[in-house]
């Protein structure tokens, strides 16, 4: 079979439709990705056993790929790139502070720190 070039622009068809469809489908792999890891929640402010010396503070964070948080229940909530901060009383003494953040598949993940007062 001569190679004319007929058969040249069918192959280049051919071998282009196939890179195509191969991109979209290692686009959905990558994308998935993040479905698949569930919720992440990176806390910035308070550090664990901080020593705190006012009756408030603040906690800050992010949360990735999470549909809502909470703070030891109680719902807080989140901007559009999943930045929280959210102020709270501290007693005297030690204060658990747990938060708790769940997907959209109903996964979960928990933070607990402990502040001084």
């Amino acid at each position: 079979m001569p190679f004319t070039r007929t058969t040249f622009l069918r192959i280049i068809k051919i071998g282009s439709a196939i890179l195509i469809v191969l991109l979209i489908i290692a686009y959905a792999i990558w994308r998935s990705f993040a479905y698949a890891r569930g919720p992440h929640i990176t806390l910035s402010e308070p550090a664990n056993y901080a020593s705190i010396t006012s009756s408030t503070t603040h906690i800050i964070g992010r949360v990735e790929r999470a549909n809502t948080i909470t703070l030891n229940g109680k719902t807080i909530t989140i901007d559009e790139q999943g930045n929280f901060n959210e102020t709270i009383i501290v007693f005297p003494g030690t204060n658990i502070l747990t938060l708790a953040a769940r997907d959209q598949f109903n996964r979960t993940v928990s933070e607990q720190i402990q502040v001084v007062r």
